[in-house]
């Protein structure tokens, strides 16, 4: 984010002062508990991989449901998380900056060296809090991983866990993936 009036090192923001800041393209800000994290630009092994799942997903779902890359997702407790892919209902307001947890059916993370613990610890309790019902953890490495976890009980359970082949999925839309077409 570019220097902006309220960007300040340490400092506490709101979901609306979030919203308010710059964003400087080359990173990635996303906001936990009100602390600005940034990281930086994912690497390409990364890209790829999203890039081929978002492709095959969207292709996927059916009307009453949209597909995201990158969105930012308001959770509750000053956050703001931006899930590498997100399925939503179509009806959401595009025109607004964040989408609302209660209109997000799927998040996925696809895990990046530097932010491994955040992937699957933090971001998935914090997804899971906001009553999500569904998250993915992507393992880019060839060959490329899924674990899948359901809501239960206001925490994830793992109820798939897919390396390489074909991945299939009821919720919270049939999806069909290989996932070996997934990585280069």
């Amino acid at each position: 984010m570019s220097s902006s009036p309220v960007h300040r090192a340490g400092r506490r923001y709101t979901v609306r002062q979030f919203t308010a800041l710059r964003p400087d393209e080359r990173h990635r800000y996303e906001l936990d508990e009100g602390a600005l994290s940034v990281s930086p630009p994912p690497a390409p092994l990364h890209m790829r991989v999203l890039g081929r799942l978002f492709a095959r997903v969207e292709a996927q779902v059916p009307a009453d449901l949209a597909v995201f890359l990158e969105i930012g997702v308001e959770l509750p407790g000053s956050t703001v998380r931006v899930p590498d892919l997100s399925v939503t209902a179509a009806g959401i307001d595009l025109g607004s900056p964040l989408v609302n947890a209660a209109d997000v059916r799927l998040v996925v993370e696809v895990v990046s060296p530097g932010s491994r613990r955040i992937d699957r610890l933090r971001k998935p309790a914090q997804y899971a809090r906001a009553g999500i019902r569904h998250f993915w953890l992507v393992e880019p490495e060839p060959p490329v991983t899924v674990t899948a976890y359901t809501l239960v009980a206001g925490g994830y359970k793992e109820s798939l866990h897919v390396v390489g082949g074909t991945l299939e999925v009821a919720d919270p839309c049939p999806l069909r993936l290989d996932l070996d077409c997934l990585a280069p």
